[in-house]
């Protein structure tokens, strides 16, 4: 998918304050978006122009708080979330684990929300990240709700990169574990993206749109309990099945 070089550049700045976490000067944003000084300064100027970020006494600049008020304000009206985010909720404290909700968009799976898990250690995640079809719980339980003339299609444009020695890189294997799937009603990631992580995921539809949701953590912790997570996950799977009914008459 082709970018807009200035949103991906405007998008970039945000990201590396988030990243660096302290005003920047205008070389140092230079250098960070690998920009010219001249477009650094063109998009610097607009910028602080729109209230998006000023400039200190030190000749540096940070955002404002505009963009965190524009962004609350459109989280709070998500028609999506709104539905979804007592269910993730529901996922996280009764499973402990982290709790990913996400759906697919061509070829990748965009998180749409994230729940931490309270444990120290655990599988962390933002909002808006992306990961592959077929080395993701959730992408294999979206993969599994396709129909066949459209999995084929999918399927025939997917890159089936090996991340770990785990990895389902061949379409015959993959196709196995989808038919699995299908059949059982959740999907796994055993160490197939990352080797000390594990996941266990579950499509539904909501008007008209399929998504899934996720309980993911270290390996050896997930495994300990998965039985109970598989029990928990279908639990909410059933929930948002009947509520949905309940709404919908």
């Amino acid at each position: 998918m082709s970018e807009v070089k200035l949103v991906a550049r405007t998008l970039d700045l945000f990201e590396c304050y988030a990243d660096k976490g302290e005003p920047l000067s205008l070389t140092e944003l230079s250098q960070g978006l690998q920009a010219p000084m001249s477009s650094t300064l063109a998009l610097v100027r607009t910028l602080v122009g729109r209230g998006y970020l000023y400039q200190t006494r030190k000749r540096t600049y940070y955002p404002t708080k505009k963009l965190m008020g524009i962004c609350t304000s459109i989280d709070m009206q998500d028609p999506v979330l709104d539905i979804l985010r007592p269910y993730l909720v529901r996922l996280r404290d009764k499973s402990r684990e982290t709790a990913v909700l996400g759906t697919r968009e061509d070829l990748r799976v965009l998180y749409l929300d994230v729940e931490p898990s309270s444990h120290p250690i655990r599988y962390t995640a933002q909002a808006g990240e992306t990961r592959g079809l077929h080395s993701n719980s959730l992408g294999k339980a979206l993969l599994s709700a396709l129909e066949e003339k459209e999995l084929q299609d999918v399927l025939g444009r997917l890159k089936l990169t090996a991340l770990t020695d785990k990895t389902l890189s061949s379409p015959s294997a993959l196709r196995a574990d989808l038919t699995l799937s299908r059949q059982r009603g959740w999907s796994a990631n055993i160490s197939e993206s990352v080797p000390d992580l594990a996941a266990v995921a579950a499509p539904f539809c909501l008007a008209g749109k399929w998504y899934a949701l996720s309980i993911v953590g270290p390996i050896v912790r997930m495994q300990d309990a998965w039985d109970q997570h598989v029990k928990v996950l279908t639990g909410v799977m059933k929930d948002i099945a009947q509520d949905q009914a309940v709404e919908n008459m």
